[in-house]
């Protein structure tokens, strides 16, 4: 019965000629690494947080005398299971984004920005931005003292336009501030964009996001981590079952990670401080921002002037969006590249360092230390353009020859 059914559903969908069409009849590179399942694991993350942030909205209550009453008391201990979708939901946006992460160094290392994947790249770097910015909307629903004080920091930040030495006088960094909280200060405007934004149209966007960049990364074609475009004829091999099975399985890995830290070690993703409501007369000791945005903390607060820091880890953001206009070199993946490897390690350090001081607090030492990993962040970007020039001269005394 169920076969007919199928039989009959096929004749009209064609869903088994779409299977073969994008699946099996789709070649790609047979030398695929670990790294090529972040992107797979990063949808499934993104599914998780869809399927729980669904059921939440069912019980979250967007007003400021009840948002931390239904997030902790409703959620947490009157509905059944409730708090299983809370933990998976606080805990999947955390390793929705470290996978993001992940996925955008390896895209950076395989040099998978460049042509004929210009336009993949800036397009994830869209769905990067935006993510960010769901991220934080969804940080102050649960109305917790680290979520109010952590918006109010964040809604500050703007403010250290004005201190610029002309356009200062517009205050525009001031009007930025306003228009995120909804007034002067953060009260139920604020939470009830931010629940908006969260759950309605900022979701909205990422999933036509995503949606357009799975469809440019077929088009394109998945890049060869050897670094050379392939005859998918002579060279490639089915996405499935090849890939298929080899990311499943190490889909099957991250998800077993994934419930080991929603079971056992959810302090990490709800801590403690965040238990006590908000209140707009008790500073926390000391604020910092999420893991996710401690990079940029970090280069803000190292630089004494606040309008450069500013400007500083808002340049960390545009040097990724044209990443591909600055490094023109012919030859892709730096498995090919010594110079770009030496200075991909550089970035990788000073990015992490970078998250490991913004949880420290602002000593003078920190400080300088700051700003030497801010320097060796940016080194990075400024080396490509010379790299780039270095190994063209390479490129052509080879006779052009194609890595």
């Amino acid at each position: 019965m169920l076969s007919r059914i199928g039989r009959w559903i096929d004749e009209r969908a064609h869903l088994s000629e779409l299977w073969q069409s994008q699946m099996v009849d789709y070649k790609v590179p047979k030398n695929l690494t670990f790294p090529y399942a972040f992107g797979v694991m990063a949808i499934v993350a993104f599914a998780i947080q869809i399927i729980s942030g669904i059921f939440l909205t069912m019980y979250y209550q967007p007003n400021i005398h009840t948002a931390f009453d239904s997030a902790n008391y409703t959620i947490m201990k009157e509905v059944p299971f409730m708090w299983l979708v809370r933990h998976v939901h606080a805990a999947g946006a955390n390793f929705f984004l470290a996978i993001v992460y992940l996925h955008i160094f390896t895209g950076i290392y395989y040099n998978a920005y460049k042509k004929p994947r210009e336009l993949t790249w800036i397009v994830g770097w869209v769905i990067y931005f935006v993510l960010l910015v769901t991220a934080l909307t969804g940080y102050l629903l649960p109305w917790g003292q680290l979520s109010y004080w952590g918006m109010v920091v964040t809604a500050e930040i703007p403010t250290s336009i004005d201190s610029a030495p002309i356009i200062g006088s517009l205050k525009i960094g001031e009007t930025i501030s306003i228009l995120m909280k909804g007034g002067y200060e953060i009260g139920q405007v604020t939470i009830g964009r931010f629940f908006g934004l969260h759950i309605w149209l900022l979701p909205l966007i990422l999933l036509a996001l995503v949606s357009f960049h799975l469809y440019l990364v077929r088009a394109a074609g998945i890049s060869n981590p050897e670094g050379r475009e392939i005859d998918k004829k002579k060279e490639g091999v089915p996405f499935h079952p090849y890939i298929t099975l080899k990311e499943g399985a190490y889909l099957m890995g991250y998800l077993a990670v994934f419930f080991f830290f929603v079971f056992f070690y959810m302090h990490h993703f709800l801590p403690a401080d965040n238990y006590d409501p908000a209140d707009p007369f008790k500073t926390p000791a000391h604020i910092a921002p999420e893991w996710y945005l401690l990079a940029y903390y970090t280069i803000f607060r190292s630089i004494p002037d606040k309008f450069l820091g500013f400007v500083a880890f808002n340049l960390t953001l545009v040097f990724l969006l044209i990443l591909p206009l600055l490094d023109f070199s012919p030859i892709k993946s730096a498995r090919n590249r010594p110079l770009f490897f030496i200075m991909f390690i550089v970035l990788v350090i000073s990015s992490m360092a970078l998250t490991i001081l913004g949880t420290m607090p602002p000593t003078p030492t920190n400080a300088m230390l700051g700003l030497i990993f801010t320097a060796g962040l940016f080194s990075f970007f400024i080396a490509l353009p010379i790299i780039s020039i270095i190994e063209w001269g390479w490129y052509k005394a080879k006779g052009g020859e194609k890595q």
